[in-house]
């Protein structure tokens, strides 16, 4: 399938007309470019209006961000109209002005910037296309970091809003500009051997390279031709790349949506500090306005269940909370009906792990703690070809923005795994095989959306690089492996 443009380019317009509002454009607007990319510098001319009086410039745009419902099942991208004032600004004896704008970090496409009386009337109007454009922001890289590129004015037509990026021919994955006004990040791995390689940025609402983007595509040139191709060089690190770690982890809370009903509502509160982490993190529970010398049972919760990709969920769904016994213990409350207890997060299941407080085997207060992922295995981290190698992580969670982690190898996609599939769920473990010349290899492990309702564009199953700043609900972490291949 070709790519398609549904939203040809519009000329810029000025003059008295009317409009399909009935009000009367009572002026003239001009722009000194119908197009441009963000960061550039135009000049907004204003002529034929009334002398020596103020008006607002402003500028029309979408806010966007992904649709979710229950913080759980990805509907697709969201966008809604959105208005800011560039300025304030005043007419000469002639009725003219002459306004230099730089162009904000926004979504690509149409914009109209208008020119509005302070009734709230708009006097005149003109349009400017927002190009997409990418930058990469270094070159050159030791073997095992990172190259980092950025878009500007990704979306939010959908045929501008879903970019793969190929290393060397190889498929790495997908940057979109979803949400954060149309600016995406994402970082791809320096993998060897050390020396030049390729780097580009390709098109697609299918969320795969179309190889006609600059040859016979309608919807033109991404970038319109600026750079999208780089040749980059990976250079021998001074010291061996690191073996094993998670991305900065964020300082979050639980998603009250995803605790269980409560039995009876009494007043009596469950707080636990901290509130996110990694299994192993001490956490303490506090409970307040219980009954006093009271039992109380602390009951941990994980998610259980299974949704197959495709197939429309059952109202009621196919996942759901489900208490593990006996792995909280039963606390009794002091004179004020309060108490505090502290114990070790265990291995789960990631995302809200709701812990509720039962009395007489009601429960009557329920608090959570947002499960983050980790590490658990990783070995051997040298071997042959062929080595087997295994992976065990922890606290990925059971939603699906976050269930099925992909795994890409030397920046080429190799596949993905599941949270919720299997024995032994509380840990997700897979064995991959050493591929490659002798030297250090690199395994990336990257969030990914499982299912949405809306798939065009197609983000389904793909590995999210812009998954820090455009990731539905949550901004997630990615892992990152080297093994080293030997003679």
């Amino acid at each position: 399938m070709s790519e398609q443009s549904d939203n040809p380019r519009r000329e810029s317009y000025g003059g008295r007309r009317q409009r399909g509002d009935g009000q009367t454009q009572q002026g003239t607007l001009v722009l000194s470019d119908e197009d441009a990319y963000v960061g550039d510098t135009i000049v907004i001319q204003g002529r034929n209006l009334p002398a020596n009086e103020s008006f607002d410039l402003r500028w029309k745009s979408v806010d966007g961000e992904w649709g979710v419902l229950r913080a759980h099942e990805i509907v697709g991208p969201q966008y809604r109209p959105r208005t800011d004032t560039i300025t304030t600004l005043e007419t000469d004896d002639s009725g003219a002005f002459d306004w230099e704008f730089s162009i904000p970090e926004d979504y690509g496409g149409d914009h109209t910037i208008e020119l509005v009386d302070d009734s709230d009337s708009r006097i005149a109007d003109a349009e400017i296309e927002v190009i997409p454009h990418f930058e990469l922001l270094n070159d050159t890289a030791e073997l095992g970091d990172f190259f980092t590129i950025r878009g500007y004015g990704i979306g939010p037509d959908i045929m501008v809003n879903n970019y793969p990026v190929v290393w060397d021919n190889g498929y790495v994955g997908f940057m979109t500009g979803v949400q954060n006004r149309g600016t995406a990040t994402a970082e791809i791995r320096a993998a060897g051997p050390p020396g030049k390689h390729v780097l580009q940025v390709w098109r697609s609402h299918l969320g795969i390279p179309f190889l006609q983007n600059n040859t016979q595509s309608p919807y033109g040139k991404v970038s319109d031709g600026r750079k999208r191709t780089w040749t980059v060089e990976v250079t021998e690190p001074e010291t061996p790349p690191e073996t094993a770690w998670i991305d900065d982890l964020f300082q979050e809370s639980p998603i009250d949506i995803h605790y269980p009903d409560l039995d009876q509502n009494t007043g009596a509160t469950l707080d636990i500090t901290p509130e996110c982490g990694q299994a192993g993190t001490n956490a303490i529970i506090t409970g307040a306005d219980f009954p006093p010398h009271t039992d109380v049972d602390l009951i941990w919760y994980r998610h259980e269940g299974h949704e197959p990709q495709g197939k429309k969920q059952p109202p009621d769904h196919t996942i759901w909370a489900e208490p593990v016994p006996d792995l909280l213990p039963t606390v009794r409350t002091d004179s004020d009906g309060s108490f505090q207890h502290e114990f070790e997060i265990p291995k789960a299941v990631g995302s809200t792990r709701p812990i509720t407080a039962a009395v007489d085997g009601q429960e009557v207060a329920v608090t959570g703690f947002m499960m983050q992922p980790s590490i658990e295995k990783f070995e051997p981290t040298s071997g042959p070809v062929g080595t087997e190698i295994e992976i065990e992580l922890t606290g990925v969670g059971w939603t699906n923005y976050e269930t099925t982690p992909m795994f890409v190898y030397d920046n080429d996609m190799l596949g993905y795994s599941c949270s919720l599939s299997g024995p032994n769920r509380d840990k997700l473990r897979t064995v991959l095989r050493a591929s490659g010349e002798p030297g250090h290899h690199f395994i990336d492990v990257y969030p990914a959306i499982f299912t949405a309702e809306e798939d065009d564009p197609d983000y389904q199953l793909m590995p999210h690089l812009s998954y820090l700043d455009n990731h539905p609900v949550r901004p997630l972490p990615a892992a990152h492996f080297s093994f080293e291949i030997t003679e």
